[in-house]
């Protein structure tokens, strides 16, 4: 039944199934929440009345629109799978109704999903099989993969191997049995054994393509059953298990280790079949030459074999240390694309460039020794059947096993050496080749699969499980215990291992808020990690409800201190997998104080947000995070500091409407059934602590004090002395009356097209031209692009002559010339050996070198990128250029480019050879090239479209990976590892269509390549008997050529298209090199201003700025000027343009070019500067502390400028020296899982230490001190004054205490300044004011924060003024 359809019927069977195509399970969501939109209508913007207007759901149904609804096969009859004809017509409907238009094949012409090609089963019965297992080993994942639930498509491939296998050995003998007929007279035998000649040839063509086929299929979905595997043992486990597996490691396991093995499975499938091959090689062997002595010609060319194993041996080795160099080199490029705009900002990117430059080159060098010891193993596999025929002759004739040698054993000889050089050489080197690498690569899955999940464990159980033997029915006490909690950050607990949290006794109440407080590092976001489950080890006793705690035992919300988002919408990230409920989502927007952020945003609460949240502030992705714990409904929530985050007023709102309003009242209304919730807020804001019912004081690990404010108040001086004082004189601020913000109704979007931060990685493809060729054969050397050409040229020679001299050897008998002929050959062979010898390594040593110099230019441009292209770009899609795409280029250009070379020369020589053998041949020969042309024309182009859509789709599987990687405790604490796994599962199935609809179309290609070479093919056959039957030379040489040439020319085209393919990842790598880049790094202007800056002068000019080019305005006409030593405060609420400052300062995005704007740092205008100069010449501390896999000394100095003694002096004057004396090895400590060495607090004292290091003129703090406590807040500032007295500091604060005695506050809305001077006058009416009575902005913003603590800063602003 015919696949083709006409246009009309086409839409028609469109129409009917779209939604049946909508709903069925290979339509996979390319967002995290595309399921849920499209299960819960109501999943519409708020407040949109019009049902007329477009939804996300319509849409999504447009862009979904079948090309092809069936799936490949589905109305087609057996015997057109069985000829491939299925896969012809879906071509060529490709061809007519896609290229034929001028347009490019995208994913809406996808076929569907076959139930036979869904990965669901397979993934499913691996993973029960795995789950039987206690550990793991090779051999099981071996049992697992080939003989688990793809045992069939194993078998299949195995049998089709076996048919191929022998019936090329059959052909040897047909051949010579036709060649004898000939020599003998014997007409009618010769035409009887040409015909079983042709069945043979068409029986081998069925069997090579359907071996090849299926292993194809069992290739692409094997390498997703083992992402699978990983990524659902990675969902498994804690974050402290992830960061001990090594994120590089694993990064790299999934882009190129396990997409590698997909191109070497399908080797071993054609390896494995080499022995029977053998055995059918040595019988007729032994038959042709009457005894053991046929055996000989199979032993000289398996010499071959030690030399291969030796070879293949040392590149076992050369691998595992080549993969070494990868992981860490991945794991820093990743953190390089991960930590970019703080890179730029302390203008690291040379000191990044430089380790990621080491790490490549040690890598490079393994990969220069393993392609250079493949290029000798493949000298002597693919040119074996001359020199060990050349052998066997010698042998036989100076041995004495024959006097005289017939050309018909001759010829079908070296047709079956030939044979074997492919089946059995060339196969088995690919085949040790695979395995090793299998090897290799099992061994890295099978040590991730192996990871123990460090689970809270209990070092007491013992004693514990006799207590729980008393467990209670009807529980009455505290939810949760903790008595004598001592906690470590290791699994593996000695005398000498430290614990963080040291005897905690603890009883929490349902209902209760406690808020935790203490000094940095003294162990609260650890507590916090034990609520979460996510410590190793504990000792004493953790219950919950009278019974040990399990996880699960409460369903907990997280609010992290650095929040985790995800590229899409809002609105999903807030639903997290959760049904959409109107009216909980609602409150929860009011709650959680994100309506008037959503108003402002064109597509509201349907906005997508970038990567890391790139188009939300720091306050925004704290309120979101805050949303999404409210919108779970929790029995706990933990709160990690989200209060510091945002400004003044805002903090009041969310501590009043989210926790106390919505959760202690809401939630019990909607919920009566349930206990009361529990809220633990970890918090460096005081004044919210005391509002608080219950108080727990942390310091060094330990609780020291415990209960009401009441109970507490005289410890606090451990926090803040004055701040304590302040609340112990009064209490009033807390009973103050709250103004609640009103509900805000918000627009209706009116239009979705444009809602995309995050451009398609389709937008960014250009198809492959002659151009990119060029481009990339421009690395190579121009003369060593001529000589490998022209020794293929020689090559192809040689063996034509030699080939010649054989079918002539009884006419050198006849002339009793035999001596010379031998020595003909042998020179013959000796040159084959030198001149490939040469062509492969001027080919090896070009192609490696050229990526080499590739991956150089792509970190150049990458860290030389605009911080807009980050904006725009996932980190999933960056760093796979520099891994999948380096990768494939790395380990297969070399090969595919000889094949293509060598196959195609072969093919060629050998129709020339025929031409002139056979004038009557050129009629098949034309014949042959126009259609192999015509098929090859518009079959290159879908193949390679096809190829480009497949590895486009890679993309989005490792962007998932990596989300769930950064958001592994989200998963875990709301429980959404299932979902998640399933729309992994989902992408992974949309891959597998996507890798198979390119095989298939490959396949078709190949299958019909080889049907029209053998219908030439047969031609010939008939001909050459038919009129050279009395010369049998030129009969032997004729349908020796006729036999082989045809047999790897569409594995040649193929190889060709794969090239093609391979030029994909060579464009994408291009992308990155032709990165319009920011301005200059270094100018000649530099030079003139060595002292640059001279003094500390900011000055703003009507400064207008955006992010990007289609982005609105966030800096409008700003105008402010800062003298030298100026302490300057700058406020405002989330989104005013506060770190837009700090944008432009930097640079990191560049000021609009209007008139009379301008940025003057001390009297220069920054512009002029290079941008290395600028950005090194300010010091920054950043609102999230940004520290690198490496030593502490590495992450201070990374350019080496200070001694040890100089760094030691920063470390005691930022009161970290005492911390990291406590390491073994002080400075050289390794950071690779910095959570574990660092608190959160303690990483901004190490960039405050940067900062005493490098000793700047203008420092800038970017809401810095958010995440500490006041006492190292006032830590920060102190040092800040004393060491830097004379130098400007501009600070971003939202704590108001923290700048009440600077010299300036400035307060910024909507990118204007719209108040500037000193706090004092700012918050009084004249200097006889005795408290706040000033009507400001920056006074409003200092009485949200309470009648108290806005006395408190008013009596610092006045103190500072009087002291002037």
């Amino acid at each position: 039944m015919s696949d083709t359809y006409p246009v009309k019927k086409q839409q028609e069977i469109q129409s009917t199934s779209l939604q049946q195509d909508i709903r069925s399970n290979n339509q996979t969501p390319t967002t995290l929440n595309q399921q849920q939109t499209q299960s819960y209508p109501e999943c519409q913007p708020l407040q949109q009345d019009e049902p007329s207007q477009p939804s996300m759901l319509t849409i999504h149904k447009e862009d979904d629109v079948k090309f092809y609804p069936y799936y490949l096969g589905e109305k087609s009859w057996m015997i057109t799978k069985f000829l491939f004809i299925h896969l012809t017509l879906y071509s060529l409907l490709l061809k007519k109704h896609v290229l034929d238009k001028g347009n490019k094949i995208t994913e809406k012409h996808m076929p569907k999903l076959s139930p036979q090609e869904d990965l669901s089963e397979t993934v499913q019965d691996s993973q029960n099989k795995l789950n039987q297992k206690y550990k793991v080993t090779r051999v099981d994942l071996v049992k697992i993969i080939f003989f688990g639930e793809l045992k069939s498509i194993s078998l299949g491939c195995f049998f089709a191997n076996v048919v191929e296998a022998v019936v090329r050995n059959g052909i040897s003998m047909v051949m010579s049995k036709v060649i004898t007929s000939a020599a003998n007279d014997e007409r009618d035998n010769a035409y009887g054994f040409a015909v079983l000649l042709v069945f043979l040839n068409l029986v081998g063509v069925f069997a090579r393509h359907h071996s090849y086929n299926l292993s194809m299929i069992f290739s692409s979905k094997a390498r997703l059953t083992l992402i699978n595997l990983v990524y659902h043992k990675l969902t498994e486990l804690s974050a402290y298990s992830i960061k001990e597996a090594n994120i590089g490691k694993i990064l790299n396991l999934i882009s190129g280790d396990i997409n590698y093995l997909e191109y070497v499975f399908i080797m071993v499938f054609q390896s494995s079949v080499c022995f029977i091959s053998m055995i059918f090689g040595c019988y007729i062997l032994w038959d042709r030459f009457n005894g053991p002595i046929g055996i000989i010609a199979l032993a000289i060319i398996f010499v071959a074999y030690p030399i291969q194993i030796l070879l293949q041996t040392f590149n076992s080795e050369t691998l595992k240390t080549s993969k070494q160099y990868q992981d860490r080199r991945l794991k820093l490029t990743n953190e390089l694309i991960e930590g970019i705009r703080l890179i730029k900002m302390y203008a690291w990117e040379q000191a990044f460039n430089k380790m990621i430059s080491i790490m490549r080159k040690q890598e490079y060098i393994c990969l220069l020794k393993i392609s250079f010891r493949s290029a000798i193993d493949r000298l002597f596999s693919l040119i074996s059947q001359v020199w060990s025929s050349f052998i066997f002759f010698v042998i036989l004739y100076y041995g004495g096993f024959r006097k005289t040698m017939s050309v018909a054993e001759m010829i079908s000889t070296i047709q079956l050496l030939t044979f074997f050089k492919i089946s059995c050489v060339y196969m088995v080197s690919y085949g040790i080749q695979s395995i090793i690498q299998i090897k290799v690569s099992f061994q890295r899955i099978v040590t991730i699969l192996n990871i123990e999940n460090s689970e809270m464990t209990n070092l007491d159980k013992i004693q514990l499980k006799s207590d729980n033997n008393n467990q209670i029915q009807d529980y009455i006490g505290p939810r949760i215990q903790l008595k004598n909690f001592t906690s470590f950050w290791s699994s593996k607990v000695t005398n000498t291992t430290k614990p963080v949290l040291k005897n905690l006794t603890l009883d929490i109440e349902a209902g209760e808020i406690w808020a935790f407080i203490g000094k940095v590092g003294c162990g609260k976001s650890t507590l916090l990690s034990a609520f979460l489950y996510e410590i190793p080890a504990y000792k004493g006793s953790f219950k919950i409800d009278g019974q040990e705690a399990n996880k699960g035992a409460l369903s907990i919300a997280y609010v992290e201190q650095e929040p985790f988002i995800f590229p899409d919408t809002i609105k999903r990230n807030i639903l997290f997998g959760r049904p959409f409920d109107k009216a909980l989502y609602q409150k929860v927007l009011h709650a959680s104080q994100l309506e008037s952020d959503l108003s402002q945003m064109k597509f509201q609460d349907l906005t997508e947000i970038g990567e890391r949240g790139t188009t939300l502030s720091g306050g925004q992705k704290a309120r979101l995070s805050l949303a999404r714990a409210l919108y779970q409904q929790a029995d706990l929530y933990l709160f990690d500091d989200p209060l510091s985050a945002v400004d003044a007023s805002v903090a009041k709102n969310i501590f009043h409407m989210a926790i106390k309003e919505f959760i202690f009242e809401y939630q019990i209304q909607r919920n009566p059934t349930k206990k009361k919730p529990i809220v633990i807020l970890v918090t460096h804001q005081v004044q919210y602590a005391v509002e608080c019912d219950k108080i727990g004081i942390l310091n060094d690990g330990e609780l020291i004090a415990q209960g009401s404010y009441e109970d507490i108040k005289s410890n606090l001086y451990m926090i803040n002395e004055e701040l304590a004082q302040q609340l112990d004189k009064t209490k009033e601020s807390v009973k103050q009356d709250f103004i609640r913000p009103q509900f805000q109704k918000r627009a209706k979007i009116i239009n979705f097209d444009s809602n995309n931060l995050i451009s398609k990685e389709a937008d960014q493809q250009s198809l492959i031209t002659l151009k990119t060729y060029a481009r990339y054969y421009k690395f190579w050397n121009l003369i060593v692009i001529v000589c490998i050409l022209s020794l293929e040229v020689g090559s192809e020679v040689l063996i034509n002559f030699y080939q010649r001299i054989i079918s002539l050897f009884e006419e050198y008998q006849k002339d009793n010339d035999i001596d010379n002929a031998f020595y003909l050959l042998g020179i013959l062979t000796l040159g084959l050996l030198l001149t490939n010898l040469v062509k492969y390594a001027l080919n090896t040593y070009s192609v490696q070198t050229s990526t080499q110099q590739m991956h150089n230019q792509m970190l150049k441009y990458l860290t030389l990128a605009p911080i807009s292209y980050f904006d725009v770009n996932p980190s999933g899609r960056i760093i796979n250029r520099f891994s999948n795409d380096l990768s494939l280029c790395d380990n297969q250009t070399n090969s595919v480019s000889l094949d293509v070379l060598e196959i195609i020369g072969g093919f060629l020589f050998a129709l020339i050879t025929l031409a002139i053998l056979q004038p009557y041949f050129l009629i098949m020969i034309v014949f042959i090239i126009l259609i192999d042309l015509y098929q090859f024309s518009y079959a290159k182009k879908i193949i390679s479209q096809l190829k480009e859509v497949e590895l486009m789709q890679r993309s989005p599987l490792f962007d998932f990976l990596k989300k769930t990687l950064g958001g592994v405790i989200q998963v875990r604490v709301y429980e959404q590892q299932a979902w998640f796994r399933q729309q992994f599962l989902e992408i992974s199935n949309k891959c597998n269509l996507y890798s198979l609809t390119y095989y298939y179309s490959s396949r078709s290609l190949g299958f019909n390549l080889d049907i029209v070479g053998f219908m030439a093919q047969t031609v010939g056959i008939f001909i050459f008997v038919k009129l050279n039957y009395d010369n049998v030379a030129i009969l032997s040489q004729g349908l020796l050529l006729l036999i082989t040439y045809n047999a790897s020319l569409q594995w040649g085209l193929r190889q060709l298209i794969t090239f093609e393919t391979q030029m994909n990842s060579y464009n994408r790598m291009f992308q990155i090199i032709d990165i319009q880049p920011e301005a200059p790094h270094v100018v000649e202007e530099d030079s003139k201003y060595p002292d640059f800056p001279k003094d500390g002068r900011v000055k703003f000019e009507n400064v207008f700025m955006k992010y990007r080019e289609n982005c609105d305005l966030v800096l409008k006409g700003l105008s402010f000027e800062i003298q030298t030593g100026e302490k300057i405060g700058c406020v405002g609420r989330t989104g005013a343009g506060k770190s837009s400052i700090l944008q432009a300062i930097f640079r990191m995005s560049e000021i609009e070019n209007n008139k009379g704007s301008q940025l003057l740092i001390s009297g220069l205008d920054v512009r002029k500067l290079g941008l290395h100069k600028l950005r090194s010449s300010i010091g920054i501390i950043p609102q999230s502390p940004f520290l690198f896999t490496g030593t502490i000394r590495r992450n201070l100095d990374p350019f080496d400028n200070f001694t040890d003694e100089q760094l030691w002096k920063a470390l005691e004057q930022t009161d970290l020296i005492n911390h990291v004396q406590e390491f073994q090895n002080g400075l050289q400590t390794d950071m690779s899982d910095v959570n574990s060495v660092f608190s959160v607090g303690q990483k901004q004292l190490i960039c405050l230490a940067r900062i005493v290091l490098l000793q700047k003129k203008i420092i800038v703090l970017d809401e810095a001190t958010a995440n500490v406590d006041m006492k190292t807040d006032d830590f920060i500032q102190e040092t800040l004054k004393k060491k830097f007295a004379d130098c400007t500091l501009i600070t971003i604060a939202h704590r108001l205490n923290t700048i009440a005695d600077y010299d300036k506050v400035m307060v910024v809305n909507e990118g204007q300044v719209i108040e500037f001077d000193t706090p004092f006058n700012l918050l009084a009416n004249s200097i006889n004011s005795i408290f706040v009575d000033k009507n400001t902005e920056f006074s409003r913003l200092v009485k949200n924060t309470g009648d108290q603590n806005a006395q408190a800063i008013f009596d610092i602003a006045y103190s500072r003024c009087v002291k002037q």
